[in-house]
């Protein structure tokens, strides 16, 4: 049976020695630096000169100092990613880094680092709280997943680089990117408008009630009924053409594409077109459809449905 020392470390200690899921890797300069104090220690020992032994313990003492620094200086702080409102595919989209230093000291050299989404930003001092903006470029519509970013620092000499893990709780929709599709503008009467196979316009009403006029055959739906109660002669509503056509649906089926990502990524661009034009637009695809509707939450839903089609 073998006995394990089982000294008590003070909490101060234990406080600081807590952090989970911390690495030190060996810089190139801390490499030499470690060749050198190995060199000299051989060579203290060899010729038993005092002055290589206090060069020796120099040396150690200042490694020693080295590493104290660094796992202070990543002491207590917390990294938060915060990204926009939209990400578009293969658009340089701006991010927040925002780094928090909850101890006395300041935190030096501080870097934030993601490999799947290409994110670096330094930060060469944070007392209490720094931000900072870097622009990431997703070259691929759908859900961006990162489970972690890197926090890392080669304070104080730049002998070694610690590191630790920020678990992300968040996932990253990018929206398709939107090509450009040449469509002619909806005419005001719908039983005129033609229009592409691709475009189903449907009235959403009869429209704003601008007076009233004589009769003239316009329809049992224009007539104006309270004129006729009163008057005892037919009238007709004047409405304001410009407000027939209020829907659209975009039938993707019936765009021509050559692939699927191309024909999401013009449905996207008709999708923000008509929005744009305040249309309520809807989505047709397959046996799958979304009815029109409008406003920035709808807007969104199409969106989200064409990222992750």
């Amino acid at each position: 049976m073998v006995l394990k020392p089982n000294f008590p470390r003070p909490k101060w200690l234990q406080r600081f020695l807590s952090k989970k899921g911390e690495k030190v890797r060996i810089n190139f300069g801390g490499k030499v630096y470690i060749g050198f104090t190995i060199l000299v220690g051989l060579a203290a020992v060899n010729t038993g000169n005092n002055i290589l032994y206090i060069l020796l313990s120099f040396l150690l003492a200042l490694m020693g100092v080295s590493g104290f620094f660094s796992r202070y200086n990543l002491k207590k702080v917390k990294v938060h990613l915060i990204p926009p409102n939209e990400v578009w595919c293969c658009k340089s989209t701006p991010f927040k880094v925002v780094v928090e230093n909850r101890k006395v000291f300041p935190a030096f050299l501080i870097e934030v680092f993601e490999r799947n989404i290409d994110l670096k930003k330094d930060f060469l001092m944070v007392e209490k709280s720094a931000e900072g903006e870097v622009k990431l470029n997703f070259p691929k519509r759908g859900v961006y997943k990162s489970k972690s970013l890197e926090v890392r620092s080669t304070f104080p000499f730049g002998l070694f680089e610690r590191s630790f893990l920020v678990p992300l709780d968040e996932e990253i929709l990018v929206y398709p990117k939107p090509i450009e599709v040449k469509v002619k503008p909806p005419l005001s009467k719908p039983r005129r408008e033609k229009g592409e196979s691709f475009l189903h316009f449907r009235r959403s009403g009869e429209g704003a009630v601008e007076g009233i006029k004589e009769y003239a055959g316009e329809g049992m739906r224009l007539i104006h009924w309270k004129a006729f109660a009163k008057l005892g002669e037919l009238y007709a509503k004047e409405v304001a053409e410009e407000t027939f056509l209020r829907e659209v649906i975009v039938d993707m089926d019936k765009i021509p594409a050559s692939d699927k990502e191309e024909r999401i990524s013009k449905a996207t661009y008709l999708v923000l077109h008509f929005s744009r034009l305040g249309y309520a637009v809807g989505l047709k695809y397959g046996e799958r459809e979304i009815p029109p509707a409008a406003g920035r939450e709808h807007l969104r839903e199409l969106l989200k449905f064409l990222a992750l089609l």
